[in-house]
């Protein structure tokens, strides 16, 4: 939309992991460094961590690029949401290897074969992992015995895996205690400096085609700074929708007040109203508060009874009663959060078979159902509580990839969905 206004080939602050607009900062370089040399080692298991946004699956994209012109070959597994046997077929696939197979034995056993093929050739063989922390504690065991493809000297397969800080957490149970002593290179990659952010704007502009034509003063990224506080997907947002204010202006200098105000777009606060907002926003105003005494009288269900502690829809751990629940939902039209609903269902012992599921990602899960007076409203599912919608897409696409759920949909703070309460199983 702005790129010709500002000299620009591309847009420079997408939220895509594109390895060409990697930044080596100090930080990302040491973690780029760590990876390569646990794979030229052959250490076998390598862990990288991180916060949400901070660049990990563009680090991983750009490990992949650098294989290109090496001698290694590599299996790429973005969706966390995989059987065992599924894994196996997945990693077999990856690695471009047709495989018939119909049970784990032989699908080990096609895949060990191909490993003592690429040792023959001297080629390395890579399997990379994403989002990682989302891995049932089944398939992560499965992982650990695929270290034990090795031969007397070195091991076949070198395993990374890369996910969020609750990915140390899990790995930390004594269920994995044998796979976490087998991680020998650990490295969690930080936010980026003060001193690094001005560098960071700067070099996705020059990727993106810019001449010179657009600036950001020092006011600019120190407001992207304190909204950011280093985190690169953040930093993407809050300079993307600052190059989109200072079109708006047809202003080519990206000033405090510009940044100010791209952030009250993106937080959804314009400061101004156009002309026929004001009754539209009325309008939404009185929707808004029947939805809201709507959801006080339709959200009654849990999937268990007890008194164990959960988490509940606002993060709050709970053991009150649902007469609170109006106070709550009161605190989420001042939060508002995206999840996303993974299915309508006529039976509730149907939503909770497919919650049962999905409950090994860790992420909160709720359910609501529809206000029928005989009782046949659908039960809707929902899963997550993301503060960014790209987060929620993101996990969203990769529901929509397993194909077997009857509708994945992002949508913002559902207002009738109630938590179902979670047993400490699903606490991983």
């Amino acid at each position: 939309m702005y790129e010709e206004f500002y000299g620009l080939k591309e847009k420079p602050f997408n939220l895509t992991p594109d390895p060409r607009f990697f930044f080596l900062s100090e930080n990302h370089r040491e973690a780029f460094e760590h990876l390569l040399y646990g794979i030229r080692e052959k250490e076998g298991f390598i862990l990288l961590t991180g916060e949400v946004g901070t660049g990990k699956t563009t680090l991983c994209r750009a490990l992949l690029n650098k294989f290109g012109s090496n001698a290694t070959d590599s299996a790429l597994i973005f969706n966390p949401m995989l059987s065992e046997q599924e894994l196996l077929q997945c990693i077999l696939s990856d690695f471009g290897v047709q495989s018939s197979a119909t049970t784990k034995k032989e699908l080990l056993d096609e895949l060990n074969q191909f490993l003592l093929r690429q040792q023959t050739l001297n080629r390395n063989s890579v399997l990379i992992i994403d989002e990682a922390q989302n891995l049932a504690l089944p398939v992560l065991e499965e992982i650990r015995i695929l270290s034990n493809l090795e031969t007397e000297k070195e091991k076949l397969l070198q395993i990374i895996l890369i996910g969020q800080i609750e990915l140390k957490e899990k790995l930390s149970l004594p269920r994995l205690r044998q796979l976490n002593q087998r991680i020998s290179i650990r490295y969690h990659l930080r936010p980026l400096g003060s001193d690094e952010i001005p560098r960071y704007v700067q070099h996705r502009l020059m990727v993106a085609g810019s001449a010179g034509d657009v600036k950001f003063t020092s006011g600019a990224v120190q407001e992207i700074s304190r909204y950011s506080h280093g985190i690169p997907r953040l930093i993407n947002l809050a300079s993307d929708r600052a190059l989109l204010a200072g079109y708006a202006e047809q202003s080519r200098e990206i000033h405090r007040r510009i940044v100010v105000k791209g952030l009250k777009s993106l937080e959804g606060e314009e400061t101004s109203v156009p002309r026929g907002g004001l009754r539209r926003r009325l309008g939404l105003g009185l929707g808004g508060l029947l939805v809201f005494f709507v959801g006080i009288l339709v959200g009654t269900l849990f999937l268990d009874s007890g008194s164990a502690p959960f988490r509940g829809i606002f993060g709050f751990n709970h053991s009150r009663s649902l007469v609170e629940v109006p106070g709550q939902l009161g605190a989420a039209k001042e939060t508002p959060f995206y999840t996303i609903q993974l299915g309508s269902y006529e039976a509730k012992a149907e939503a909770m078979k497919v919650a049962q599921r999905v409950k090994a990602t860790g992420y909160p899960i709720f359910l609501a159902q529809d206000d029928k007076s005989d009782g046949s409203g659908l039960h809707r599912l929902y899963l997550g509580r993301f503060t960014l919608k790209a987060e929620a897409e993101k996990v969203a696409e990769t529901f929509k990839k397993a194909g077997s759920f009857s509708e994945v949909t992002v949508l913002l703070t559902p207002l009738i969905a109630l938590p179902i309460k979670r047993n400490n199983e699903f606490n991983y």
